[in-house]
């Protein structure tokens, strides 16, 4: 048997094993496109599309990789990601757009609608964002390739969402200035089909949304909702650039299923690419977000600031951003220190000093309606495969939205241990990460627990 026979052999026992331990989903997205490269006696390489591809993949699949190889192989390896040589890095310099008047990018101009402020270099990375922002990243330095398109970016207000896309499209700009990118927003995209509509120009909206395009971004397609028509027109505006290779973005504040009126063939359209999620930033990401926005005006912020205000904006980057920009004009109308006294003197009238509260029985009872189970039975002893995952699920989230202990939570339920409170979060972080199915049900509840607070 040849070498190259028995390379492909112990790359698909390895894919193999993958697919089941990680989903189909997540093996799609994110194993399907690696090659195997060299195997040398204590080393494997594998081909990766790309850099920001290769970091994700050694983040949060490299130690699955490298121990399913071993035991392919039958013997330690050293694993390494190499991106594919074939992989270009910009567009020639000397390419010659297409210019329309409609508002999609000529060469050297700016996006319309676009913040050329918005980059990747300037994006915060934390863990609430991490896997959007690598997905983003990928579309952008390789976009129409099916495992990213359409790139569907979800998560509350104020999360990073509109960054993401402004920063693709000015990262697509930057290294093909020939592209031609269209960014609009779902409202701006239902008044243009009512324009056109209106006044009989359908040829010249088809033109500009599906001929013109290299590359469309739809911000806050939720907004199409109940819309029956538009809908009926985005679908085969979809269509139209799905199968030309045309790379889409779009963003929602919720998972396409979760779109009241929302068609089943959009939804499975925007569910065939990439979902990826923003979640409310952590303290230190949010920290990092303020000092960043701070320092691009020239403000200093104080150790204990910067506390209070974090404490106080609840992950929402958009009222951080305000925070900021208040101060900044406070600064310089009335230059001196800034102190904690100022802050509160000028913030606490836009900053919400308390937070309602939710109780550990909310959360399980909402939890329990989701899954489609008793509450008595979240907090019973029977350990039953359909009431194991909601109850450690319920755990989880007593832990991140109450001020209970461990030992506490325990108590609640049923007198349990910390020490299997502790696995149980853990164990739903930890699943989070690859798992799709279970990171969906736990943003869901999360929302739904938001939108009682």
């Amino acid at each position: 048997m040849g070498i190259g026979v028995q390379k492909d052999l112990l790359w698909s026992t390895v894919q193999g094993s993958l697919r089941e331990k990680l989903g189909a989903q997540n093996f799609e997205i994110w194993i399907r496109p690696i090659q195997m490269g060299i195997i040398n006696d204590d080393s494997v390489s594998l081909e990766v599309p790309n850099r920001y591809y290769r970091d994700w993949v050694a983040a949060n699949y490299g130690p699955a990789l490298n121990q399913e190889l071993e035991e392919a192989i039958g013997r330690p390896i050293r694993l390494q990601f190499h991106v594919a040589s074939s992989q270009p890095e910009a567009a020639p310099s000397n390419s010659t757009p297409t210019e329309h008047d409609t508002g999609i990018v000529r060469k050297a101009d700016p996006i319309p609608g676009v913040s050329p402020d918005k980059t990747f270099e300037n994006f915060v990375v934390g863990k609430s964002n991490e896997f959007a922002h690598a997905a983003a990243l990928a579309a952008a330095d390789s976009p129409g390739e099916p495992q990213y398109n359409p790139l569907f970016i979800y998560g509350d207000t104020g999360l990073g969402k509109t960054h993401l896309v402004h920063a693709i499209g000015n990262r697509i700009q930057m290294r093909d200035p020939s592209a031609r990118i269209l960014y609009v927003t779902a409202e701006q995209f239902t008044n243009d089909l009512i324009d056109a509509l209106r006044y009989r120009r359908m040829p010249d909206f088809r033109d500009r949304y599906r001929k013109q395009p290299t590359v469309l971004l739809i911000d806050d397609v939720q907004f199409f909702s109940g819309k029956d028509r538009t809908q009926e027109e985005l679908f085969h505006t979809f269509e139209w650039l799905n199968e030309r290779g045309t790379q889409i973005v779009f963003t929602s504040d919720v998972l396409p299923k979760e779109i009241r009126g929302f068609e089943p063939r959009l939804r499975t359209r925007c569910e065939c690419g990439m979902l990826a999620d923003t979640q409310a930033p952590d303290a230190e990401t949010l920290t990092a977000i303020l000092r960043q926005k701070a320092e691009q005006q020239g403000l200093e912020i104080p150790a204990d600031v910067a506390q209070w205000i974090t404490a106080r904006v609840h992950g929402n980057v958009r009222e951080l951003e305000g925070a900021v920009n208040r101060l900044n004009a406070v600064m310089r109308l009335r230059p001196g220190l800034l102190t904690l006294d100022v802050a509160r003197q000028h913030l606490s009238s836009m900053l919400d000093d308390t937070r309602a509260s939710v109780s550990a029985e909310d959360i399980m009872s909402t939890v329990a309606n989701f899954y489609n189970v008793k509450v008595s039975e979240l907090k019973g002893s029977r350990r039953l495969k359909q009431l194991v995952r909601p109850r450690h699920v319920a755990m989880f989230l007593i832990r991140q939205f109450t001020n209970h202990s461990f030992p506490e939570i325990g108590r609640i339920f049923g007198n349990r241990d910390h020490a299997t409170v502790q696995h149980a979060v853990k164990k739903i972080r930890g699943e989070m990460k690859t798992d799709v199915d279970i990171r969906s049900a736990v943003q869901t509840l999360e929302r739904s627990i938001n939108r009682g607070l």
